[in-house]
């Protein structure tokens, strides 16, 4: 029974560690009229050891870890994301970029996903890096 239990403990803190792209990862090219969507997890020390599933148009595309982003290019038009499950709707246009930053939510004990500015992309896109 002991070794069955920290069996279930180890896969469990696997699956918890588990990050990277999946096979539902958006793969359009920067076509004409492609935009360039960017999802930052903050570097936080809140929820530092566990990935955060990431949300695009109903599938789980990518799970992020704290400090790590995910860049992908999509068709303009009304799309969904958020963390595990679709929480904000975005109206993409045609050749701009977007930025939405993953951040704990003090008030809800959690996490939440806000579009964020260039500026401030910049500031996070500085402190992060791509995953791969």
């Amino acid at each position: 029974m002991k070794k069955l239990l920290i069996l279930f403990f180890l896969t469990a803190l696997l699956m918890a560690c588990a990050h990277g792209r999946t096979e539902y990862f958006p793969s359009a090219d920067k076509s004409t009229g492609a935009s360039e969507v960017f999802i930052i997890r903050d570097n936080n020390l809140v929820g530092w050891g566990f990935s955060l599933k990431v949300v695009f148009d109903d599938k789980v595309i990518a799970r992020l870890r704290a400090g790590e982003y995910v860049s992908f290019f999509v068709e303009p038009g009304f799309h969904s994301l958020g963390i595990s499950k679709a929480t904000e709707t975005a109206a993409i246009e045609a050749n701009q970029k977007y930025f939405f930053l993953i951040s704990p939510d003090y008030t809800k004990f959690g996490f939440e996903i806000t579009r964020i500015g260039d500026q401030k992309a910049e500031y996070w896109l500085a402190r992060t890096k791509p995953l791969k």
